[in-house]
């Protein structure tokens, strides 16, 4: 159950007669907006919004069905962060008026998280409102996910002593999906990056079927201009990512990659699927969206945290160097002493990592300028 609970003690006919007592604040703020923070519950206040064509593991189901599952999401924030997350599922309507439909609800909220959305669909929502700007905007895939699998990677590669701009990483997934993972990697310092699909490596002057996102994904990744399948790619690779569909790597393709092998898997998977086999070239380093497995791959250690800390510095948006610092946070709150190849990540009930995260954010975003908090 979700309940909105006033923080101030209402007793009486005078202090139900709201008329009276919220006229003067109402005057106030429409005087100085400035003090809309300090009166109102806006800055801890996050709406959730999904129209249901994206429920991760079923697909498109529509808004109504979606419900559970966006208002558990909003308990998650609750529980976790103390942010008053409002579920807001809406009728499937067009780009345009899908947009506009969460400009006009966003004057009520600190932010805007968009959830279950169909993929390409929710990327075009998510930069058409940070194109806009004035409010933080937020979601797993792109945002979160990238996140969280650049934290695990800094603690891998730091358990294998290896360094980000030296290692070669191949992508294996929708080009949808690889495009926010290769920026956020590649500002980061990633230096070596291929991309495969299901006609095998993206490569500038590729023949056969391509669209913008290809194109770009072509300039920005393989430097070394590798051709050919998957298998083809990760022989010498230092890490592997697999973004969707079935696992496809298998122990005589993790013996072809470099020592120490790193392998993300972001797809839907099983704990049988997953052992650490004994290679030649050293027991390599897994990480799954498997929630029973160790190194868990979820957006529950990101969301609260950089939420958190964006409405405390009431942050106009989440920009790239927040996000860093979301990663930093989050690999830091796994000790040195306790880094090993199960333990690359902490745990989403980790004592202390929300408000790490959240003030390492804030910081960051009053720093980078995008913070409208007032110093007290």
């Amino acid at each position: 159950m979700i309940a909105r609970v006033s923080k101030v003690l209402y007793d009486g006919e005078i202090d139900l007669s709201y008329v009276k007592s919220t006229a003067s604040l109402c005057r106030l703020l429409a005087d100085d907006p400035s003090e809309l923070p300090n009166l109102t519950g806006r800055w801890n206040k996050v709406a959730i919004i999904s129209d249901g064509s994206g429920v991760p593991g079923i697909g498109d189901i529509g808004p109504l069905p979606t419900l559970p599952y966006v208002e558990k999401k909003s308990v998650i924030y609750k529980k976790l962060a103390g942010i008053d997350a409002f579920p807001l599922v809406l009728n499937p309507q067009s780009l345009d008026e899908m947009v506009k439909t969460i400009q006009a609800l966003a004057p009520s909220f600190g932010a805007i998280n968009l959830e279950a959305i169909n993929e390409s669909r929710c990327l075009s929502i998510r930069n058409r409102l940070m194109e806009e700007g004035g409010l933080p905007v937020f979601q797993d895939n792109p945002d979160g996910i990238p996140i969280v699998c650049l934290a695990a990677l800094l603690n891998s590669l730091k358990l294998v002593g290896k360094k980000l701009g030296e290692v070669g990483i191949v992508l294996s997934g929708t080009e949808a999906e690889a495009m926010p993972m290769v920026d956020f990697l590649s500002a980061n310092g990633a230096a070596d990056i291929i991309v495969c699909d299901r006609s095998g490596t993206i490569h500038k002057g590729r023949a056969g079927p391509t669209n913008w996102v290809k194109e770009n994904l072509a300039k920005k990744t393989n430097p070394r201009q590798v051709k050919g399948s998957p298998a083809k790619a990760l022989a010498g690779a230092d890490v592997f990512i697999s973004l969707s569909g079935p696992p496809v790597l298998n122990k005589e393709l993790l013996s072809s990659m470099a020592p120490d092998p790193i392998c993300f898997y972001l797809t839907d998977c099983t704990p049988d699927l997953f052992s650490r086999p004994s290679l030649d070239t050293g027991t390599p380093i897994i990480a799954t969206t498997c929630p029973v497995l160790p190194n868990h791959l979820t957006g529950c250690l990101v969301f609260p945290g950089i939420i958190r800390g964006a409405l405390d510095a009431r942050a106009s948006l989440i920009n790239l160097p927040m996000k860093i610092a979301a990663s930093e946070a989050l690999a830091s709150m796994v000790p040195d002493e306790l880094l090993d190849h199960e333990m690359v990540l902490p745990q989403v009930l980790t004592p202390g990592l929300v408000p790490h995260m959240a003030s390492r954010v804030a910081k960051a975003a009053e720093a980078s300028g995008v913070s409208d908090a007032v110093n007290e």
